[in-house]
C-alpha cells in the first residue's frame, strides 16, 4: 500500500489515512469539484451579457445594506468580481453542454416542481364542525378564509388559511391531488388526512413557462450532477491505489 497518493490538480501528495479524513468530513469533494470547475472553466470566456446577467442575480441574493459597508473595499470588490466572472463561465460552460436537453427536463418536471398554485386551508380534528363548514361555504353563509382564521388548528389561520404559491412536490401528496384537479375558488369536500379534517379550496394556478431563467437552472444542475459523478469516479481510484 503506498503511504501518500498525489491529488488531481495538485502539485502534493496526501496519506491514505488523510485522504479519508477528508472524504469523511466533505472536504475533500469540496476541494476536488472547486478544482474541477476551474480546469473546466480556464478556456471559457462568457459574453459581456453573460458576466452582466449573473452580477444582476448575484445583488439580487444580497440586500444593500449587506453589501454598502463594503462598497469601497477594493479587494472585495475584485474578489467579488472574479465570483461572477467565474459563475458566467459556469453557465456558459453548463448551457454549452446541456441546453439541448434542458427543455426536455422541464416538461417533464413542470407540473409538479415548476407550476404554481394557492389555496385556502380549513383544518380541523372535529368531523362534523368540519362537515358544517363546508354546507357553509357552499350556501355561501361563510367564507373559507374567515372561518380557517377562527377555526383552523395550523399557522395557516395566521394567514386566513391562505397557502401559496407553492409547487405541488412541497405539499401533502393528498392535497396535491385535489387542487391539481379542482376548479380555481370551488370548495372541496372535507378529506380526513392523519386524522385531521380539511377543507382545501384552490385560489389560483400559476403555469410555469420555459425561459432562460429554468433554463440555466436545469443546465447548472446537470454541470453540478456530473461534478459529482466525476469526483465519485477520481475518489474510486484513489483509493483502489491504496490497495
Amino acid at each position: 500500500m503506498p503511504e501518500h497518493i498525489k491529488l488531481p490538480f495538485l502539485e502534493t501528495k496526501i496519506s491514505s489515512l488523510d485522504l479519508q479524513n477528508l472524504e469523511k468530513k466533505g472536504f475533500l469533494r469540496s476541494i476536488f469539484i472547486e478544482l474541477l470547475k476551474a480546469e473546466k472553466i480556464k478556456d471559457i470566456i462568457p459574453s459581456e451579457y453573460q458576466v452582466n446577467q449573473t452580477k444582476e442575480d448575484f445583488f439580487l441574493k444580497y440586500s444593500i445594506n449587506q453589501l454598502k459597508n463594503k462598497k469601497d473595499n477594493q479587494i472585495f470588490i475584485h474578489n467579488l468580481n472574479k465570483e461572477i466572472y467565474k459563475l458566467a463561465s459556469l453557465k456558459k460552460l453548463s448551457l454549452d453542454k446541456f441546453s439541448s436537453k434542458a427543455e426536455q427536463i422541464f416538461q417533464i418536471r413542470k407540473e409538479y416542481y415548476y407550476d404554481q398554485y394557492s389555496y385556502s386551508l380549513l383544518r380541523n380534528k372535529n368531523k362534523s364542525q368540519i362537515f358544517e363548514f363546508y354546507y357553509q361555504i357552499e350556501s355561501n353563509e361563510s367564507n373559507i378564509n374567515n372561518l380557517s382564521k377562527e377555526y383552523s388548528i395550523g399557522g395557516e389561520k395566521l394567514k386566513l388559511g391562505i397557502i401559496g404559491p407553492v409547487n405541488l412536490v412541497n405539499i401533502n401528496p393528498e392535497i396535491a391531488e385535489i387542487i391539481k384537479t379542482a376548479k380555481d375558488s370551488i370548495i372541496n369536500e372535507p378529506i380526513e388526512i392523519n386524522n385531521e379534517w380539511y377543507l382545501i379550496q384552490r385560489e389560483k394556478f400559476i403555469p410555469a413557462t420555459y425561459n432562460k431563467y429554468y433554463e440555466n437552472q436545469i443546465c447548472m444542475e446537470l454541470l453540478e450532477i456530473e461534478l459529482e459523478k466525476e469526483y465519485e469516479k477520481e475518489y474510486l481510484n484513489l483509493i483502489n491505489n491504496t490497495n
